[in-house]
């Protein structure tokens, strides 16, 4: 399980530390739904905005190290990030779920079809859909709304295929009840919770083992002979 702080080493700006975006505008302000039907457009220009600084952002060490793991483990490895950006994927990752969507992804708001548009800066804001001109929203998760679901069943599908060897929780705060949860879930007594986080969190008490400092450099000294 991954979370903003595997990305922060790319130059990916995180949400509730002391420089994160969160601390810079208010959320309510641009990942609600009411603030999104209140003013379509300036909650646009926030996400092109974030959409257009990704492009030049690159996987880092700790993207690769993760996708070195699944090539490892092959059908025996899945991996949950609460990330939006595709730096995963960019890095080789290829069975992952996005807890929170995808920032490249937008949805029509008439036919609920979700599509990839990778533009950015996009042409147009907020974008139309191209089959009924309807307006079109990021398809992220915001507050007040369901984690996508389809990464609930995928991760769900993989609990239930039997017990989980090790499982690694990296660069998240574990704010969220349901990472908390899943992590304690797929542990058993045989396996081992390892997280990974320059600080403590709210999962630590419950980790096997805590190794403190950036995933970029600590996921390839334990994947560097897999």
């Amino acid at each position: 399980m991954t979370g903003a702080g595997v990305s922060a080493e790319s130059g990916v700006a995180t949400f509730r530390d002391s420089g994160g975006l969160w601390k810079q505008i208010d959320p309510m302000k641009v990942a609600t739904p009411e603030a999104f039907e209140a003013d379509p457009r300036f909650v646009w220009e926030w996400y092109d905005k974030r959409r257009t600084q990704l492009k030049d952002c690159s996987p880092n060490p700790g993207h690769y190290a993760v996708a070195a793991m699944e090539k490892a483990k092959d059908d025996g490895f899945f991996l949950l990030t609460q990330n939006v950006d595709d730096l995963h994927e960019r890095a080789g990752s290829l069975r992952l779920a996005h807890i929170h969507g995808k920032i490249y992804e937008v949805q029509c708001l008439q036919e609920g079809v979700i599509r990839e548009d990778r533009r950015a800066p996009l042409p147009e804001l907020p974008p139309r859909c191209p089959n009924c001109g309807a307006m079109e929203r990021p398809n992220v998760v915001w507050f007040g709304e369901q984690i996508d679901q389809n990464a609930v069943l995928a991760t769900e599908s993989f609990l239930s295929q039997g017990e989980v060897d090790v499982v690694f929780v990296i660069g998240t705060e574990a704010s969220f009840g349901y990472i908390i949860d899943w992590a304690q879930r797929a542990r058993h007594p045989k396996g081992a919770l390892i997280e990974v986080n320059p600080g403590r969190t709210t999962l630590t008490p419950y980790a096997d083992l805590h190794l403190q400092g950036k995933s970029g450099e600590i996921l390839p000294l334990l994947t560097q002979n897999l």
